[in-house]
């Protein structure tokens, strides 16, 4: 039970949770779905309210526009009209003589609702109640976040069972104060015995990394069987691990003698779910991709919509490990109508996180521990690194080429990246078909040749923009140093003409579409407490051009541009109420850390309120 690598945490796709794979025997049980469908009923539907909305500021967003109309009509759940206040009011009252007014407030914003195109919904929801332990405290990054930040959060929120473990979760040790100036904080177990003697589990945000205090090594070493058939006693086995358990090799054991109470805090998914869902339309979300959908998940959020009112619309993207599942997949049918819970694309995850330092790359991470390039998932013995491995490039060439799905793959490092576009170049140079629309998740370091490549190949970024207003600071002085220049090219991409969208991959970094426009319009780094300083100024995008990465541009990504991300006639009543114009927020002072908190008054979804402001 050797580590295959060492590091300390990092911020990886949250679609490969080893706690739920691990436990999926347990938590995905038909007895526990059953009771997703017996502890809740679905309330009677109530019907769209028939509304013409006018004043304040109006943004439609149709076919990408940021113009503004003076008045939009609703009915049945959709848009039936927008434009001239009094060409409304003519439809309106011609076609629907019942309808209702609304009348906004000066400087009030109606837009699309906004949308999530990258996050991961059961993996939040099942781990709720785990300890928050992760440096952000709602958008904002917890100051000081640092061991005895943590400790105090810890010792809030202890068990109230005897005998449960504590069980936190987000632990980021990237984004804690740097260790002599130059490294980033080590975690083990006698620095966690330091925050409480009670047995303490804390998933790094990662997921690749379990780290445990002396007391909780000594409980699992007691309770399997398996770990003290590996170590002859418990001193070896806290001597050897030192408190980090990395990857399901490692963390099975341990997760294994407290399944019993992780299945027991997944009683409540239901319920976590609902409060998931309720967070984002607070922040005016009414659409959410998850990026990582498989057959469990799709399954609890298909039974958790059937027994529930629909709070988002939700899709995403199945996930694909290996050539066994290439060849489950079937034939693709590209959506047309929404149904929730839809299949977009195929997601494959090539590399880990930059901030964990397993992101794979071309050149060694500039701190510890030496020559560390990070993670590549799908590695082949005897090839240089640089080299890409066949068994990717056929599993790329496989779900794109052999069965015409679109496609989504996580790269992180500058290589992976590489890896990611060449394997794009030699499956599209096969696909006969409609045409995909392709994308790189997080898509992180990038040059300005291999951004032409993407756009010659219709292949389109999603940018994880908490990598420049979160992790930046880190990525520039601990981590890459210059490097770090390459990440989140949004402007550049944006001037050849290539889509992009901005996501959160939740709970990698908090909901909030309007704090990912600040993050991709100021580009400020905000671990950096001391001034305000800029990773790469050139990268800069317009308020407008934010505003269409959230809305329109993220629908047509994830193949919902027949039903969302515009109020165009036909299309769903899915809409927010700002209590300000992100478009008005034009200078630097306005926006930073502002425009994340302009106030979210409501937000509908199929004429219907969802959320209102109390």
């Amino acid at each position: 039970m050797e580590k295959h690598h060492a590091h300390h945490g990092c911020t990886h796709c949250s679609c490969n949770n080893p706690v739920l794979e691990i436990l999926k025997e347990e938590i995905f049980s038909p007895e526990n779905l059953a009771k997703m469908k017996t502890t809740t009923s679905k309330n009677a539907p109530q019907l769209p309210q028939t509304l013409m909305i006018s004043g304040g500021i109006i943004r439609p967003m149709i076919g990408g526009s940021t113009d503004t109309v003076d008045a939009i009509g609703i009915a049945n759940g959709n848009v039936v009209v927008t434009g001239k206040e009094k060409t409304v009011q003519e439809f309106m009252a011609q076609n629907f003589p019942s309808y209702k007014t609304k009348k906004l407030k000066e400087g009030y914003t109606l837009l699309p609702g906004l949308i999530e195109p990258h996050v991961h919904i059961v993996p939040a929801a099942m781990m709720d109640e785990w300890i928050d332990v992760s440096p952000f405290h709602k958008q904002n990054l917890r100051s000081p976040y640092d061991l005895q930040a943590i400790k105090k959060i810890i010792n809030k929120n202890l068990p109230v069972r005897p005998g449960y473990v504590i069980l936190g979760k987000g632990l980021d040790p990237s984004l804690m104060p740097f260790v002599s100036g130059t490294e980033l904080q080590t975690i083990t177990n006698t620095v966690l015995d330091d925050i409480n003697k009670t047995p303490m589990m804390l998933l790094s945000a990662s997921m690749h990394t379990m780290y445990l205090n002396t007391q909780a090594l000594e409980y699992v070493f007691d309770n399997s069987t398996y770990i003290r058939e590996h170590y002859s006693t418990v001193k070896e086995y806290i001597n050897k691990t030192q408190g980090q358990l990395q990857e399901s090799l490692q963390m099975t054991p341990a997760l294994e003698v407290i399944k019993d109470q992780v299945t027991a805090m997944v009683g409540k998914m239901n319920d976590n779910l609902t409060k998931l869902f309720k967070l984002a339309n607070s922040r005016g979300v009414t659409f959410m991709y998850d990026a990582g959908l498989n057959k469990n998940f799709k399954q609890v959020l298909s039974t958790y919509t059937e027994n529930n009112p629909e709070l988002v619309r939700t899709g995403g993207a199945v996930l694909c490990s290996d050539q066994a599942d290439v060849n489950n997949l079937g034939a693709y049918k590209q959506p047309t109508n929404y149904k929730p819970v839809y299949y977009g694309h195929v997601k494959v995850v090539s590399d880990g996180s930059n901030q964990g330092l397993t992101g794979y790359q071309s050149t060694p991470y500039l701190c510890n521990s030496a020559n560390n390039i990070g993670i590549f998932n799908f590695p082949q013995a005897g090839l240089p690194a640089a080299t890409i491995p066949p068994i990717y490039n056929s599993l790329i060439n496989s779900v794109v080429a052999g069965n015409g799905w679109p496609l989504m793959v996580h790269a992180n490092g500058d290589q992976a990246v590489s890896f990611a576009i060449n394997a794009y170049q030699s499956a599209l140079a096969q696909y006969r078909g409609p045409e995909l629309r392709n994308r790189i998740e997080h898509c992180s370091l990038l040059t300005p040749e291999q951004i032409t490549n993407m756009l010659q190949m219709g292949v389109s970024p999603s940018f994880l923009i908490g990598h420049v207003g979160y992790w930046g600071y880190a990525f520039s002085e601990i981590i890459f140093g210059k490097k770090a220049q390459m990440l989140d090219l949004c402007g550049s991409a944006l001037s050849v003409g290539m889509r992009i969208t901005l996501h959160s991959d939740n709970e990698v970094s908090p909901l909030g579409p309007l704090r990912m426009m600040e993050q991709s319009i100021t580009r400020i780094m905000e671990e950096n407490t001391s001034s305000i300083e800029i990773l790469n100024p050139s990268e800069r995008i317009t308020p407008e051009q934010a505003l269409v990465a959230v809305t329109y541009d993220a629908a047509w990504q994830c193949y919902a541009d027949e039903w969302a991300g515009s109020l165009d006639t036909g299309y769903f009543a899915d809409f927010v109420i700002l209590e300000k114009d992100p478009l008005s927020f034009t200078t630097q002072s306005d926006q930073y850390m502002k425009m994340r908190d302009i106030p979210v008054w409501e937000t509908w979804l199929g004429g219907e309120p969802v959320y209102q402001k109390k």
